[in-house]
């Protein structure tokens, strides 16, 4: 499959508009960014440089299997019912470095670089890391099948939570 500049220009608009609908706190609008089954997942660090490769098995700092999973996080985001996220923070998405490494016709296979800075309680914090997406075309748009949130700077003082990646 050949990735065209149009291709391109959807997957950064798509990563883009993650970001913004994180940013704003348009939780509905992010949830409809992702497939049914995704599979959404953030890996805890083994040593220095090797992060758990087993979602099942391993530790994880966030790992959802479906969809399901990130809307029931939606839901208490809304809902006030976690005590830690009774305000929650107000944040900054920069997604750079889009690079598309494999494409076979209706899925693509995307890496990225991120940085999340934000600010609660008078304090300001920063995230930042890759990003590992498989897309898929679904109703002539692409969607997120599958992401993988490599969180480099994951001794924080406080908790993580989707917004903050």
């Amino acid at each position: 499959m050949t990735v065209t500049t149009e291709i391109r220009e959807q997957v950064a608009d798509l990563l883009f508009e993650e970001g913004a609908c994180l940013d704003q706190q348009r939780w509905h609008d992010w949830l409809a960014l992702f497939s049914p089954d995704v599979e959404y997942w953030v890996p805890a660090w083994k040593g220095p440089f090797e992060t758990t490769n087993d979602p099942d098995g391993e530790v994880s700092l966030i790992y959802y299997s479906d969809r399901l999973g990130l809307e029931e996080r939606i839901w208490r985001l809304e809902s006030s019912s976690s005590p830690a996220h009774r305000t929650i923070p107000r944040t900054c998405h920069s997604v750079n470095n889009i690079r598309i490494s494999h494409a076979i016709p209706g899925q693509l296979r995307v890496e990225a670089n991120w940085r999340v800075d934000f600010y609660e309680q008078k304090q300001a914090g920063l995230c930042f890391g890759y990003y590992d997406y498989l897309l898929e075309k679904f109703d002539q748009k692409w969607i997120i099948a599958k992401k993988k949130t490599t969180l480099l700077n994951d001794c924080i003082p406080s908790y993580v939570d989707i917004y903050q990646l």
